[in-house]
């Protein structure tokens, strides 16, 4: 009886095989991980959106209608305004005082 002796090349056959299978393995461990994690960052973004949606319906809902007075300054009417100690340019006592606010932030 003759016994099989397996040739050389076949030997790296299979060391080969195995190569090619444990790359296939891993490649499919790692797109299951970024899989998950994309999934993760979905859900995350979903529930960001939803505040979203609730935040403009919220400020839909109290949005002034159309018709509603401006909350602007009537720009024809004369305000008094005190302006004692404040930093001024000009007469002391002149007839027009024009005042000027601003905000830096």
């Amino acid at each position: 009886m003759t016994r099989y002796q397996p040739s050389a090349g076949q030997g790296s056959g299979i060391i080969g095989a195995a190569i090619i299978g444990g790359s296939i393995l891993a490649g499919s461990v790692l797109l299951n991980n970024s899989l998950r994690d994309a999934s993760t960052q979905l859900e995350g973004i979903q529930t960001s959106l939803t505040d979203t949606r609730k935040e403009l319906a919220t400020l839909a809902a109290n949005r002034p209608e159309a018709g509603a007075p401006n909350s602007r300054p009537d720009p024809n009417k004369i305000y008094a305004i005190n302006t004692k100690g404040a930093p001024y340019k000009g007469a002391l006592q002149a007839k027009v005082e024009v005042v000027e606010f601003s905000d830096f932030q």
